[in-house]
């Protein structure tokens, strides 16, 4: 559920104070010119416009109070994840590939599976495996992850992306921060300029 506390990483119902403080300290660090990369100058961007949006939520605080008394998921579900995430999470495709196998499902309407073994970016016998294993895993989605929360709050980050780390994380010792960094989807500069101390 989107917060904006979460954004500027507070904790619900933060003084006005704190609020500031955040909100200074989060755009001095993603100033614009800040980053080396235009990918990190793009994502920097996109979080302070995230940050700005949050910080004028927190001034007008009956927008947060309806926001919140709106219904949503349950914090405890779980979901199974997808033949595509799972293909991703594996290494088996990369990102782009299963955009364009996506693509290709949407143009002509066959089975993702079908798509992704037409065009050879796995065989029969993983594409087997990977659909028995898809009931056999349960991944908490961003419901339960405060930094999952926060980088999809932050427009950094897609449900899809967090679903496919989160199955990473159970195969790896690594940190969620990490895997998007490996793939590619967060600047290693963003995330330092976000998530240091």
């Amino acid at each position: 559920m989107y917060s904006p506390y979460l954004v500027l990483d507070l904790q619900e119902g933060a003084s006005d104070s704190d609020v500031e403080k955040s909100y200074a300290s989060l755009t001095e660090r993603l100033a614009p010119g800040s980053f080396k990369t235009d990918a990190a100058e793009e994502q920097a961007v996109r979080c302070l416009k995230a940050a700005t949006d949050a910080y004028n939520a927190l001034k007008n605080r009956d927008s947060v109070q309806k926001r919140k008394e709106q219904p949503g998921t349950s914090a405890n579900e779980s979901t199974h994840p997808r033949l595509g995430q799972m293909c991703v999470a594996t290494g088996i495709i990369s990102m782009q590939q299963l955009e364009e196998a996506v693509q290709e499902q949407l143009k002509n309407g066959l089975p993702l599976g079908e798509v992704l073994e037409n065009k050879q970016f796995l065989s029969r016998a993983e594409l087997e495996g990977l659909l028995l294993g898809q009931g056999l895993i349960d991944v908490d989605g961003e419901r339960n992850d405060p930094l999952a929360q926060r980088l999809i709050a932050l427009n950094l980050a897609t449900l899809d992306m967090v679903l496919i780390a989160q199955m990473e994380l159970k195969w790896q010792e690594v940190t969620l921060t990490e895997v998007f960094v490996r793939h590619g989807w967060l600047s290693e500069e963003v995330a330092e300029a976000l998530f240091r101390a």
